[in-house]
């Protein structure tokens, strides 16, 4: 594309020398910096390629490992397992916990958690020992109503009459 046509240069009283030297000149500042269209389309695609960042695996960062492992500490501090750990040390318990391939069960790691740690536990229930009594058992009942007032004072408080 020129920047000026001949015909308009003519009419302004160049010379066809000046003319030619002016068109060879914008034609040389025009290829310069001229690129094909292809080659344009070229250098866009691996400039978008180069400038996309590298696919993360989420699962493998260390923020998504801590939400993980949160999630299974609350999992396991709710279950049945843990009913026997006092709740304010379901958590250091958990920490306790070997976790793995390898690992035993829960229930089996809580039992020898609990033989050093006993007073993390709730304590299980004795059987329901038998209240002291002091004094004499209580001898006689109450009045039913169908005798009379006098009658049931007098037995209830053995009173004998003269």
């Amino acid at each position: 594309m020129a920047l000026f046509k001949r015909a308009d240069l003519k009419d302004k009283g160049f010379s066809d020398d000046q003319i030619e030297y002016i068109m060879t000149e914008s034609g040389r500042s025009l290829s310069a910096n001229y690129i094909l269209q292809s080659d344009v389309q070229t250098r866009i695609d691996e400039a978008v390629k180069a400038a996309q960042p590298t696919p993360v695996d989420v699962k493998t960062s260390p923020e998504y490992t801590e939400v993980v492992r949160e999630r299974d500490m609350l999992r396991a501090i709710g279950g049945e397992d843990f009913q026997t750990v006092k709740p304010k040390f379901r958590e250091q318990v958990f920490n306790m916990l070997e976790s793995g391939e390898g690992a035993k069960p829960v229930s089996e790691q809580l039992t020898g958690i609990k033989e050093k740690y006993d007073e993390y536990f709730i304590p299980e229930e004795q059987p329901p020992q038998p209240k002291p009594t002091f004094g004499s058992p209580d001898k006689g009942t109450m009045p039913k109503g169908t005798e009379s007032a006098v009658e049931a004072l007098t037995k209830a408080w053995g009173f004998v009459s003269k």
